[in-house]
């Protein structure tokens, strides 16, 4: 089978991973190697034009379609930001930009729904899951090289792929996608770890993985970190009984050469720490760092026992002072009477809070909060029975790729996002409200 003709066997799976894990190989050929132009532009059309360049070839008689209201609830929702966009928007002047990008997310959320309900899931089982995790492998591998090859950085700093310039803000490349990519990589690993038998496959696949960790800590994006480990500790409890944990662990621990390791391990461990205390001391002093920062952010400066000798992280009181506009203004409508406001919201895009659930009472008031509210745990709800009982590969692999996306909800970004929405799209398209329990064995048919 010629190169070509693998493409085309493969060629959706190939473009719905490129939406969702290509973020890290993006930058490393962009802003990185130089190969491609550094504008928004260029990241969407290398993430997005495969579902574009792939819709020819198809049958386009038929489309498919799942058993749940998630996409009824997601049409619902889209609509009224529609509405809210060209009826109701803040007393002062909005860019066209803001309109434009977020109506660009709408027809690319509509469109990627429409391109994936075109084929089965037959399509997304394990090649795609294989192709998800050699993107993200690539892109992780290529940044990790090109920051860790370049002299001006120091070990501690957060990744970027340039450090000109006296702030964090001249450095080119995203800390988030970099965390998002790997955290992609993460759950594409897992779900294969799970059903692929080959013992050299599941070798490089563990290899990946401890890659896409180390990246996950490397970029020091808090948002990425937490998904990345929540995802692990959904995936451990979803796939781990205590019993077989209990039969496992008696196992190993009853082998004589285990502790014989577990000795060497302990000795090298402590021949390591020894030899390179320098390291040991500035892995610690990262770790403090970020904890002093977010509680001289969190606690009143005279209470706060890091007052006097970190600064504050600038993201997170960004977010601090925004949620202290969203309070200040809530109390306002109460005070004047303004009843219809903490109903209907402020307007459209009236305050960029980044903190997405909060951006959506904020401007839609009590009204979009439910809408949203009711889409959002019911994904929530369809992820947790796909944990428990899944249904099929591509599902479980958007089920624990929605924990990522849940956190992210309650900690930064916007509401309109393309990464956001293509992802509720994949969950809309992919989430089952059938409760028939797949064996294992049957599954890794797949």
């Amino acid at each position: 089978m010629s190169i070509f003709d693998k493409f085309l066997k493969n060629r959706d799976a190939f473009a719905v991973s490129m939406v969702f894990c290509s973020g890290p190989l993006n930058y490393a050929l962009r802003d990185g190697i130089g190969l491609a132009p550094n504008n928004t532009a260029f990241s969407m059309l290398f993430m997005f034009g495969w579902i574009f360049f792939v819709l020819p070839y198809r049958n386009f008689k038929k489309l498919y379609k799942n058993d749940t209201p998630l996409t009824l609830l997601a049409v619902v929702y889209l609509l009224v930001t529609v509405a809210y966009m060209f009826i109701y928007t803040k007393e002062y002047y909005l860019p066209l930009t803001v309109k434009l990008y977020d109506c660009v997310v709408i027809f690319l959320s509509a469109y990627f729904l429409y391109f994936i309900s075109t084929f089965s899931e037959e399509k997304l089982r394990l090649n795609f899951l294989k192709i998800s995790i050699a993107i993200s492998f690539v892109g992780t591998v290529s940044v990790m090289l090109l920051v860790l090859t370049n002299p001006n950085f120091v070990l501690g700093q957060r990744l970027a792929l340039s450090f000109n310039g006296d702030s964090a803000g001249d450095a080119m490349g995203n800390p988030h996608i970099y965390g998002r990519g790997a955290v992609f990589g993460i759950v594409s690993s897992l779900v294969y770890l799970k059903y692929e038998t080959v013992s050299r496959y599941r070798t490089m696949t563990y290899f990946a993985l401890l890659i896409f960790l180390a990246m996950l800590v490397l970029a020091q994006a808090m948002s990425s970190i937490l998904g990345g480990f929540g995802i692990i500790a959904c995936f451990l409890w979803f796939n781990t009984s205590w019993k077989s944990l209990s039969k496992y662990s008696k196992k190993i621990f009853s082998k004589w050469y285990f502790w014989v390791i577990l000795i060497l391990l302990i000795g090298k461990g402590i021949d390591f720490i020894q030899k390179n205390e320098a390291i040991v001391d500035l892995a610690y002093t990262v770790i403090e760092r970020r904890i002093e920062k977010l509680a001289n952010t969190f606690l009143p400066e005279e209470d706060s026992p890091y007052a006097e000798e970190v600064e504050e992280d600038q993201s997170a009181l960004g977010r601090v002072a925004t949620m202290g506009i969203v309070w200040e203004t809530l109390q306002e409508n109460f005070e004047d009477g303004q009843y219809q406001k903490i109903i209907f919201g402020n307007g459209y895009y009236a305050l960029y809070v980044d903190v997405p659930i909060i951006e959506v009472f904020n401007s839609y008031g009590l009204f979009g909060l439910v809408i949203f509210s009711i889409f959002f745990f019911s994904m929530l709800r369809y992820a947790l029975k796909e944990m428990r009982n899944p249904q099929t590969i591509i599902g479980e692999f958007a089920a624990y790729g929605f924990v990522y996306f849940f956190i992210f909800t309650f900690t930064n970004g916007l509401i309109m996002d393309y990464n956001r929405w293509t992802f509720f799209a994949l969950m809309c398209r992919f989430m089952s409200a059938k409760n028939n329990f797949l064996p294992l064995d049957k599954l890794r048919k797949l």
